[in-house]
């Protein structure tokens, strides 16, 4: 029997279709990798997409935190290495970290996921599936995913939108990522680029499906961090909660 492997590396160079028009990896398409390569590492484990199919369960990302010194550039050859950390009872961390050709750790990611079943959407208890996960202790940042604080949702909501096919994954929600998209577009495209982006956190905390409306929020205390929430426009029910650090470009 193999013994399962600890940490999961993958060489990548990144594609066209991964970057923006900074000709960067966009952080869309960042998060997209990493979810991807988690079911990777995950199958490995015996506790992929497909075996807990099989067994009535499916994983769900409720929360990431991702600390940015800058995003690879086009046809960069990066390495991409995962790990998961000592689980609690309903939840199992993963981290993350992105390196360059010279060993240089430019992302560090930290997510925490559940397994709820199919049925009923329950959480289930992670003493019954990570047995055999391999745990590392350390970590890839300080900082842990936290809670991110609430907008006030203005009454009128601004112009609401519809989940389009598009939008779905096969567990037939948004795909995690589009949230990240939405939310990036409502920033303004003049502050983009005269900022940088240095950290984003990602609270995930409902499941928009195919025809319902949504509307985003969003709002900078500071100027340098924004917070922006996914909310349903036709019920009391937030999607997701996001927040991202800027620091100005040094002309």
């Amino acid at each position: 029997m193999t013994p399962p492997i600890p940490i999961f590396e993958e060489h990548i160079t990144v594609p066209s279709y991964f970057v923006g028009e900074d000709s960067r990896m966009t952080v869309s398409s960042l998060f997209s990798l990493l979810t991807e390569v988690s079911n990777r590492h995950a199958s490995l484990l015996n506790a992929g997409w497909h075996q807990l199919r099989e067994r009535g369960y499916f994983w769900v990302i409720t929360r990431m935190r991702m600390e940015i010194n800058r995003m690879p550039e086009w046809t960069e050859p990066v390495l991409l290495r995962s790990w998961v950390r000592k689980s609690d009872a309903a939840t199992s961390p993963r981290d993350y970290e992105l390196i360059d050709a010279n060993g240089n750790v430019i992302v560090a990611a930290s997510s925490v996921w559940a397994i709820l079943d199919i049925e009923h959407g329950r959480p289930q208890r992670m003493s019954a599936f990570d047995a055999d996960f391999p745990v590392q202790e350390r970590s890839a940042m300080e900082h842990k995913p936290q809670k991110v604080k609430a907008l006030t949702i203005p009454e009128a909501h601004p112009e609401p939108k519809r989940v389009c096919p598009s939008d779905i994954d096969m567990n037939h929600h948004v795909n995690n990522a589009r949230y990240i998209q939405w939310a990036f577009d409502t920033i303004d495209n003049d502050f983009r680029q005269t900022h940088k982006l240095t950290a984003m956190t990602v609270n995930f905390l409902g499941q928009a499906k195919l025809g319902d409306t949504y509307a985003i929020c969003s709002a900078s205390e500071d100027g340098k961090t924004y917070r922006t929430a996914i909310v349903s426009a036709g019920e009391p029910q937030e999607f997701c909660r996001i927040e991202t650090e800027w620091h100005p470009i040094e002309q």
